[in-house]
This record gives structure tokens, C-alpha cells and sequence, in this order.
């Protein structure tokens, strides 16, 4: 689950830079406009323009799954493992449902693809471990019972 739940948090980073610090960048918005297919009269850099701050506020709710994710890890490495399972499986729901979104709604499968299927694998893993019995994942079935340090 670790090396999946790092895969869909280095995902969501790479889509923060990418979306919201070089998204005027031809390389960067010229593929996702050719997806859009021409749905705009405007020329590829004025359409990025006009899409730019929509683009940024995408990239930082990118950011913050990850964010989320990376906080959840390092909350379960230090043994705060209710919250830390908290974040990751809201990280991993989020990215499960963008994806969905994304594959009804565009036809880019593959990024749906890349966004939704670690994230499920990564909460199926969790949800194995917690039928094995890993005392860090069952503390999820237990949310009255908190661990010293847990918030």
C-alpha cells in the first residue's frame, strides 16, 4: 500500500506543477487543449491564457491530496495511525472519484486510468490489511478508540 499510496501522492504533485506553475507552457497546455479538441476560435496560447486560472486552481487541489497523503504516511510511520489512514484513504477516495469524473466526462482514459486505479488498489491493500488483522489499519474500524498521540 505504501509504494501505491507514494505513486498517487507523486502523481497529484507532478499535476501541481504542471497545472499550476508551467501551464503557459506549450508542451504543457498544447496536449490538453488538443484534447479538448477545437472548442475555441482563440489561437493555443490565448486559450491557455483564458483557461490559466482555472488550471492553477486545479493544480492546488492537486497539491493538497498529495499533501494529504504525504501528512497521512508520515502520521502512520510515527504510530498515529488513525489519522494517518484517515488522510490517505480521503486522498485515495478523492483520487478514485476524479478519476471516474474524468472518464465520464472526457475521453482522457488514460490520465482517468493513472489518477483512479493505484488510488483502489492502494484502499483495497488497506482494506486486505485490515482483515489480516494489521493493528495499524484496524484502528480505522475503531474510531472511539484513540491511540496516545492520536488527535
Amino acid at each position: 500500500m505504501t509504494a501505491l499510496t507514494v505513486f498517487v501522492c507523486a502523481l497529484h504533485l507532478a499535476a501541481f506543477v504542471a497545472e499550476a506553475l508551467l501551464w503557459m507552457h506549450p508542451s504543457i497546455h498544447a496536449p490538453v487543449l488538443t484534447r479538448l479538441g477545437g472548442l475555441s476560435t482563440l489561437d493555443p496560447h490565448s486559450h491557455a491564457l483564458v483557461l490559466k486560472s482555472l488550471f492553477v486552481n486545479q493544480g492546488f487541489y492537486n497539491l493538497f491530496l498529495a499533501l494529504a497523503g504525504i501528512f497521512g504516511l508520515a502520521l502512520v510511520r510515527r504510530g498515529r495511525t488513525q489519522v494517518g489512514y484517515t488522510l490517505i484513504v480521503y486522498m485515495c477516495l478523492s483520487a478514485v472519484g476524479a478519476g471516474l469524473v474524468l472518464a465520464l466526462s472526457t475521453s482522457a482514459y488514460v490520465g482517468a486510468f493513472l489518477q483512479a486505479v493505484p488510488a483502489l488498489a492502494a484502499l483495497a491493500m488497506l482494506r486486505a490489511a485490515r482483515s489480516r488483522g494489521d493493528q495499524g489499519a484496524r484502528s480505522l474500524d475503531h474510531p472511539h478508540i484513540r491511540r496516545r498521540g492520536d488527535l
